[in-house]
């Protein structure tokens, strides 16, 4: 009569329940002994080293603390240690667990058996792995091994391959403009700040993965595809960023400079020194003194008032209105509009403004981006303001002082609008333009030739004239009175893809802003 004798044995450090069936006879699993009665019921010799005792030692050790000692109840112990170490680093703190199925019945001279076996991994985001293997054994002399093949740790895996699990990893990311992640220490620390707020959370849900990996690749057996997030570069240019910073932090008074690529108002770079303390370039608003020149001469020709060739007086000392303005320690009876524009002749443009109507050099600023609104994903901005004004107002605004303000990102969107000839669009995260808010028309098209020669010429032979040797570089200076005090001093122009604004604070002139606009430009 057929027997069956359960007993529990620990495999995987689980408690599983074991179905032995025998004829004449019990074996009892679990890396022991076993006994059967003889003829007459003399005690037979116990059995050492059965198939069974051996497949359940190898399925209790393998992949845990000691598989060492699985591998060497194998035929190839080297070969299968490395293979099992492979596995187990592959597959991190996933927990595994093996239940053989039924038990060999082995003939006494029988060299071969096979015992299957029922796998599971628990992996570490609470999946489980299901699978079958066989376990073969072999016997060698009184002893059984087992015989090692790729095939103990998953039925379709080759030689010199693992399993693995990984994490699925959801894209997402905030990149420079170099397509690298973003990291602290890349932009002012108040920037980075502003900038990852105004990102949000971009990155999606991870996925997961479990799989074969072969010298040929990785073949996937069960995992969930991970739920995309977004990715967002932020516009600013490695490179120009740290001229602009190195420009900056050469000079001892408070300086900022804000780049932009004029064809897409992207910002390239924006950068200021520790001395200019409690502001920011996108929002600190100031006189822009003669930069200001530049919408006043688009104003000034739209209106029909002067172009280039017109001649126009510019004596050193003028009262207008009743104004008292003065150039800079230069006059002339007449000369040409272009050149009065390219020495920053005050009482030429304070003169012109008189003769404009109370909302011409607002309206026109605005055409320009000075004065306008962007909400710009990123960063907070403010351009500046340029109210309405008549008489002896509208005179000082005309070159830069009186109640006109402007930031040096307002001033950089002035010089990009002449590159460009079109209303800018600033955007500091490629995507997400920045949406406008009191925007002005196009810029007039008619003065826009004449305002890049006339810029030009200021390079050339006009107060930046030290910058001559930069090809292609045109922009306007600007000395700005702060208040009774020392004098602010800009610089504001374009090159190629690089439009730009440079404000030093209290410098007394507008050269140091023109020396670190060199510098910047030159990288």
């Amino acid at each position: 009569m057929e027997r069956r004798t359960r007993r529990l044995v620990l495999i995987g450090g689980t408690l599983v329940t074991a179905t032995v069936v025998g004829v004449a006879g019990v074996m009892l699993w679990g890396g022991g002994s076993a006994s059967s009665s003889g003829p007459g019921g003399t005690p037979a010799k116990p059995v050492v080293d059965s198939p069974g005792s051996v497949a359940q030692s190898f399925a209790t050790r393998l992949f845990s603390n000691d598989s060492t000692a699985a591998a060497a109840l194998t035929d190839a112990p080297d070969v299968a240690g490395k293979a099992f170490a492979a596995t187990r680093t592959g597959m991190g703190s996933s927990a595994y667990q093996a239940r053989l199925l039924t038990a060999p019945t082995v003939a006494e001279d029988a060299s071969t058996t096979e015992v299957p076996a029922a796998v599971t991994w628990s992996l570490p985001n609470s999946a489980v792995l299901k699978y079958e293997v066989k376990i073969s054994l072999q016997r060698a002399g009184t002893t059984w091994k087992v015989h090692w093949t790729p095939a103990l740790i998953h039925p379709q895996l080759t030689e010199g391959g693992s399993l693995v699990y990984r994490a699925a990893l959801a894209d997402g990311a905030l990149l420079g403009r170099d397509g690298k992640p973003l990291v602290p220490g890349a932009l002012p620390e108040g920037l980075y700040t502003t900038i990852t707020g105004a990102a949000g959370a971009l990155k999606g849900t991870d996925g997961w993965e479990v799989g074969l990996q072969s010298p040929a690749g990785f073949v996937p057996l069960d995992g969930k595809k991970p739920e995309m997030g977004e990715k967002l570069t932020v516009t600013i240019d490695p490179a120009r960023q740290a001229a602009a910073q190195a420009a900056v932090d050469a000079l001892p008074q408070g300086a900022a400079i804000v780049a932009l690529d004029p064809a897409t108002t992207e910002v390239l770079a924006v950068a200021q020194n520790k001395a200019l303390a409690g502001t920011n370039p996108f929002i600190g608003r100031y006189a822009p003194g003669s930069t200001m020149k530049i919408v006043t001469a688009a104003a000034a020709m739209d209106a029909g008032l002067v172009q280039p060739g017109t001649t126009v007086p510019c004596p050193a000392r003028a009262t207008i209105g009743t104004r008292t303005v003065n150039n800079d320690g230069f006059g002339h009876e007449t000369l040409p509009f272009h050149t009065a524009f390219a020495l920053s002749c005050n009482t030429t443009f304070g003169q012109l403004g008189l003769k404009l109507g109370p909302q011409a050099l607002p309206a026109m600023a605005k055409r320009f981006g000075l004065g306008a609104d962007w909400d710009m994903a990123g960063a907070t901005t403010n351009t500046g303001k340029v109210p309405p004004a008549t008489g002896d107002q509208q005179v000082e605004n005309s070159f830069g002082q009186g109640n006109v303000e402007a930031s040096p990102f307002g001033m950089a969107l002035v010089a990009a609008t002449v590159a460009s000839g079109r209303t800018p669009t600033p955007t500091l995260l490629r995507g997400r333009t920045g949406v406008p808010g009191d925007v002005g028309a196009p810029p007039p098209r008619a003065a826009l030739p004449a305002l890049r020669q006339m810029m030009s010429e200021v390079v050339t032979s006009g107060t930046a004239k030290q910058l001559a040797g930069l090809r292609g570089l045109a922009g306007k200076t600007g000395t700005a009175e702060a208040g009774g005090g020392t004098a602010h001093g800009w610089f504001v122009g374009y090159q190629g893809n690089v439009a730009f604004a440079v404000f030093v604070e209290k410098a007394g002139s507008s050269q140091s802003a023109v020396n670190a606009a060199g510098a910047f430009l030159r990288g």
